[in-house]
């Protein structure tokens, strides 16, 4: 039964939602926008959406998911600058130890051409296990970081009639990097830690953004697709591991490929001319051949977000950041998503993935396999006081384990928060 004071906020909500019932044109991103709120006149400004710099802070609770990763805070600074008629473009996310930065110098001798400059890095100081179907596997955590920084030649061409981040890019780039490595708390004695080495990567990226965005940064309508696909080498690369996990081929990951895919569509619901509700679909895939845990994908790849670079990691609901590492995987989603009020969307979601993971055997050796991960959710993007933004989700994985009072069992939640600001 609903308390005085949720039946109050429903009604409140139902009253608001029927005061703006009349509003037919969802406001877009960057536009200025007027409207009326129980007899209220509000004015949203236009935005410059060339020139971003926003914080976010946020947090994923996984109920008895992997330990010492049930609750995970998160947070970075992002930056983005398109300037000097498109011909100058800085995207950056910037987390300390998790950082991602790409700057994109155009050529106006030769028209769309450019210099692609990029920087990722992963420095995090302390040691990373993994994890077999929910359980740490502590003998082989170990700490290791990369640094790439690379070069090469892109092509952009604007979308016409749309917005400034509505565009075809595609670049090859050559990333060199070096990788190290270091035994920590929980290293096996038995565990042999990879070579420290350096590592080239040919990279190849294309992305296309044809998406409307709401209010929110919410795709409304259009389309998204692209995908990368990456050619690394080590110099220095021995034979590792050799506890809990099959015994790697080292002299196979030595070199390695992989290549991802993408693809986002948003519109409105079959048969209802309201703008209000809107579906968005989206798949994700990927497969590598002589991956490690080094070189594999991570899932999910992000814990939210939809400007035109995040949209192109995955995302698994349920599944803390970065839990699984496969070699092959492929999800589906759809969105069915609400405008409550013109800066507040409840949404409700389906996710079905087949991803590859480590199982335990019979006899309590570990092996990968392909297993369905479908997950069911929902949650709601608000506007918030200070022109800020929350987001709140929740999500069941019916085929992620988990160990709920020491046994294992299928099937987890997942909750996340998170608030960002332009500033």
């Amino acid at each position: 039964m609903l308390s005085t004071s949720s039946l109050s906020l429903a009604l409140c909500l139902i009253s608001l939602s029927s005061a703006f019932a009349d509003d037919k044109d969802t406001p877009l991103a960057g536009e200025s926008y007027h409207t009326e709120l129980l007899g209220e006149r509000v004015d949203v400004p236009a935005r410059d959406r060339r020139n971003v710099t926003a914080i976010n802070f946020g947090v994923m609770y996984i109920p008895n998911g992997p330990s010492m990763l049930e609750v995970l805070p998160f947070g970075s600074l992002f930056v983005w600058r398109n300037w000097d008629d498109d011909y100058r473009r800085l995207r950056a996310t910037v987390a300390g130890v998790v950082n991602d930065i790409n700057f994109n110098i155009g050529s106006r001798s030769l028209k769309r051409w450019e210099l692609v400059l990029t920087f990722d890095n992963t420095v995090i100081p302390f040691g990373r296990a993994e994890y077999v179907e929910g359980q740490r596997i502590a003998p082989v955590e170990i700490q290791w970081s990369y640094l790439f920084a690379g070069a090469g030649i892109g092509y952009r061409e604007q979308l016409p009639g749309k917005s400034q981040d509505n565009a075809i890019e595609v670049s090859l780039t050559y990333e060199p990097g070096y990788r190290w490595f270091q035994r920590s708390g929980d290293t096996s004695p038995n565990f042999v830690v990879p070579a420290d080495t350096y590592e080239g990567r040919a990279h190849f990226r294309l992305r296309l953004d044809a998406l409307d965005r709401n209010l929110m940064e919410l795709p409304h309508a259009g389309f998204s697709f692209g995908g990368d696909a990456m050619y690394g080498h080590r110099a220095h690369w021995s034979q590792w591991g050799g506890v809990a996990f099959p015994p790697p081929n080292a002299q196979q990951e030595k070199t390695y490929q992989l290549v991802s895919a993408y693809a986002v569509a948003a519109g409105g619901v079959p048969f209802v001319e309201s703008e209000r509700h809107r579906l968005v679909s989206s798949l994700y895939g990927g497969i590598g051949r002589h991956l490690d845990r080094f070189s594999a994908f991570r899932l999910p790849g992000r814990p939210t977000g939809y400007e035109w670079e995040a949209l192109s990691l995955p995302v698994m609901p349920g599944v803390q950041f970065n839990e699984l590492f496969p070699t092959k995987y492929g999800i589906a989603d759809l969105i069915y998503r609400y405008e409550l009020l013109f800066f507040m969307y409840p949404y409700i979601r389906g996710t079905y993935g087949l991803v590859e993971r480590p199982r335990f055997g019979p006899d309590g050796s570990i092996r990968f396999q392909t297993d369905p991960l479908p997950a069911l959710g929902g949650g709601i993007v608000s506007g918030a006081p200070f022109r800020s933004q929350i987001e709140v989700g929740y999500s069941y994985n019916f085929g992620i384990f988990r160990d709920p009072g020491g046994h294992v069992s299928m099937g987890g939640h997942g909750l996340f928060a998170m608030w960002s600001k332009e500033i």
